[in-house]
């Protein structure tokens, strides 16, 4: 048994040992998937440190880096500044009665739109969930041979969905504050033997992440499609229901902000200084790496975190969200039957597509024009509700407009979606019913 299984099979039994001890008996889908609502701040932030730093936050920004350089910095940082808004908003979030993003639409547009919402995210979720697991299988092959990685990448991949369907929000929230740990001290170790071994390399990057490669317009596009995924987003929204109350999310957000600043000139940097390789992140540790053994362990620990810690929130949002959404249930074991089937489509993404990035903006292009720009529309100022047909209706043209922008290339089409489904939230707000102002009562 060589250092790499080792370590994964020690990482593994961890994971199994935080889904037995999380929400095994619970019959309520709404305690399943918050966690009774009694997380702190310190708690959520890990989390949304683990669930943010995944595949396109790793492996994805290396093949970016390739492409833009520098401007690569900019996947995280678009997410950074996405989280501070969402600290904002926060608060107004967890005083609703709601447990789900599609719900916090039910509050505000109906029952109508939280179908919608809900749709979207389910079909849209499975390909961010792909993601996760195809940068896992990537970063496997890249640390190991054929027949070991596929074998890895069984455990792995088997392993996240059961204990998700064990232990549900309990157990996912506690172990990806392991994860966080585990990310922070692999990456912040790589980052100082960079410093410490090739200190002129690193002096000599360029500390611009903006240029001929990406400039200002191109930013402008990635805060539109990337960051605003991050202020309205069903992952962001998880954490701020799982919180104990309005301030513990909104600390949350605002602590795991910087966090993302440090990983995007981590791995930028990670990237930048290992470009020839076909994998400049996961390329470190490869054999031909001069990266100490020790160090090897610990990055590579800290991506397979990064990995894990994503797919299994991505899996129980999606879930919940049908099950509570779309099938108006609150069955626990209903949300842990969909995390199997969403679970196993998405492990079985990895032979269909392999590039992570795409997958991500086919999901993003959908999700945001119709479900995250309309509602961060009608959460901006007062509460209140809107009037249903129009929200819908721009909802649905926008995410519709995203989805055949992604498809064909043509991303007029992404923009002129977003344009017609804020055009729409706006106009609810106009003409909202009568009392939309009174106090919400309970959705269920």
């Amino acid at each position: 048994m060589n250092m790499l299984t080792g370590l994964v099979l020690i990482y593994l039994i961890v994971l199994m040992w935080f889904g037995f001890c999380g929400e095994r008996h619970s019959s309520s889908g709404r305690a399943f998937l918050t966690s009774g609502g009694r997380a702190g701040a310190l708690l959520c932030a890990l989390s949304l440190v683990s669930t943010i730093i995944g595949g396109s936050a790793t492996l994805g920004m290396g093949s970016l880096a390739q492409k833009i350089g520098s401007g690569a910095f900019w996947w995280l940082g678009v997410g950074a500044v996405g989280l501070l808004l969402h600290g904002w908003i926060a608060p107004k979030i967890r005083a609703l009665p709601a447990v789900t993003l599609p719900e916090v639409v039910g509050v505000v547009a109906g029952r109508n739109a939280e179908r919608w919402a809900g749709v979207i995210i389910a079909v849209s979720w499975i390909a961010v969930t792909a993601a996760q697991f195809v940068a896992l299988h990537t970063l496997l092959l890249t640390l190991s041979s054929p027949l070991a990685a596929e074998v890895l990448y069984v455990m792995i991949a088997g392993v996240v969905i059961v204990h998700t369907i064990t232990g549900g929000q309990s157990a996912v929230i506690r172990t990806d504050a392991f994860q966080a740990v585990l990310l922070l001290g692999g990456f912040t170790a790589a980052a100082f033997w960079l410093l410490g071994d090739r200190p002129d390399a690193v002096m000599a990057l360029d500390p611009v992440p903006l240029g001929d490669r990406f400039g200002p317009w191109d930013l402008g596009r990635m805060m539109l499609l990337v960051g605003i995924t991050y202020v309205v987003g069903p992952d962001m929204f998880s954490r701020t229901f799982t919180a104990r109350d309005g301030q513990s999310a909104r600390f949350a957000a605002w602590i795991a902000s910087p966090c993302l600043v440090w990983f995007g000139v981590v791995v930028t940097g990670l990237a930048l200084l290992n470009l020839q390789d076909p994998q400049p992140v996961a390329g470190w540790l490869s054999s031909a790496s001069e990266m100490p053994a020790w160090l090897k362990g610990a990055l590579a620990l800290g991506l397979i975190s990064a990995l894990c810690g994503s797919a299994d929130t991505v899996l129980l949002s999606a879930s919940g969200i049908v099950e509570r959404s779309l099938l108006a249930g609150d069955r626990t074991n209903a949300v842990r039957f969909f995390v199997g089937v969403f679970g196993f489509a998405a492990a079985a993404a990895v032979y269909v597509s392999k590039d992570i990035i795409w997958l991500l903006l086919t999901a993003y292009s959908f999700f945001v024009p119709g479900v995250a720009l309309p509602l961060l529309i009608a959460l901006i100022g007062r509460v209140r509700r809107l009037n249903a047909q129009l929200w819908t209706a721009g909802a649905v043209f926008g995410g519709i407009g995203g989805l055949v922008g992604n498809v064909t290339g043509d991303e007029v089409w992404t923009f002129a979606g977003m344009g017609v489904s804020a055009a729409f939230a706006v106009a609810s707000r106009f003409k909202a019913p009568a009392g939309g102002s009174d106090a919400f009562g309970s959705l269920r």
